[in-house]
């Protein structure tokens, strides 16, 4: 199954609109799994109304301490690099917010006085679409643990699937990470503004830190701007697709169409850029 990530380093720039269509044009031939892992706004399923077929919750561990069995004595604190447990006098406290599930406090106290409890973080739904099957990471409001439940979304998948698309969170943070750091090859999605470059180049920088391979593609293209291109071609890095400004294509995206069913000349963009994106993923795993 080759692996391929859509990212960007802002929000607005066209990451599900690549995604969305990019998977959809794969699954015309192959098998295919779409991943939201945006999960703090989730809107891939906008763009891909399919039949549900299932969803489930996810929890992640959270501490308890049994006061009988507490001897105080800190080790569960000092082992805990988020500071999540904290060792008082007579009483141990918990920050269930703080807590990464890394089951270090149960592992080290010596009298086995934590043991695990569980808290639902957010869902995970599934859908299908002809061949194309999305995946859905949906956090709980209120909740932070959004890069777990990315993680916990990117073990979803079937025996039959040929090419997976995970649409990325925007930014450069841990989410990030946690989305692109196994890929077989990255899309950077930008925008030719001064805004779009500036975080163009963050992320840039912490993919490269990843040794991933990435391209660029430039969507809300105009004839006259050449800023993107001109940073790509500067620092070594490929455009591998130009998604042009056109105000029927903004009016579909609005609309949640896909613009590959709706927009003349727009299905054989996202065909070569599969083509281009699948022979450098396939590059990668010979």
């Amino acid at each position: 199954m080759l692996k391929i990530a859509v990212a960007s380093g802002k929000g607005g720039t066209g990451k599900t609109l690549i995604s969305t269509n990019l998977a959809y044009t794969a699954s015309k031939t192959m098998n295919t799994m779409l991943y939201d892992l945006d999960v703090e706004e989730p809107n891939s399923h906008l763009f891909l109304q399919g039949e549900s077929i299932k969803s489930k919750n996810v929890e992640m561990m959270i501490p308890v301490v049994n006061d009988d069995q507490c001897t105080y004595c800190g080790i569960c604190s000092k082992v805990c690099e988020y500071h999540a447990i904290i060792t008082l006098a007579k009483n141990v406290m918990v920050f269930p917010e703080l807590c990464h599930s890394c089951y270090g406090c149960l592992e080290m106290c010596p009298t086995g006085a934590i043991t695990e409890g569980f808290k639902s973080i957010g869902e995970i739904a599934q859908s299908k679409k002809g061949n194309l099957q999305l995946i859905t990471g949906k956090l709980k409001i209120s909740e932070s643990a959004t890069t777990a439940l990315i993680a916990e979304t990117k073990k979803e998948h079937t025996a039959d699937t040929q090419l997976a698309v995970y649409d990325s969170p925007p930014g450069t943070s841990c989410p990030v990470i946690e989305a692109t750091k196994d890929m077989d090859y990255i899309i950077l999605v930008s925008e030719p503004t001064l805004f779009g470059l500036h975080d163009l180049d963050l992320v840039v920088q912490t993919i490269r830190q990843l040794e991933r391979p990435f391209g660029v593609v430039v969507n809300k293209a105009e004839e006259n701007n050449t800023l993107i291109e001109d940073y790509c071609r500067k620092n070594d890095i490929e455009v591998i697709a130009k998604i042009p400004m056109q105000d029927e294509i903004a009016r579909a995206y609005a609309g949640g169409k896909l613009i590959v069913e709706s927009i003349t000349g727009t299905d054989v963009i996202f065909e070569n850029l599969l083509e281009t994106v699948m022979a450098k993923a396939e590059g990668v795993t010979a």
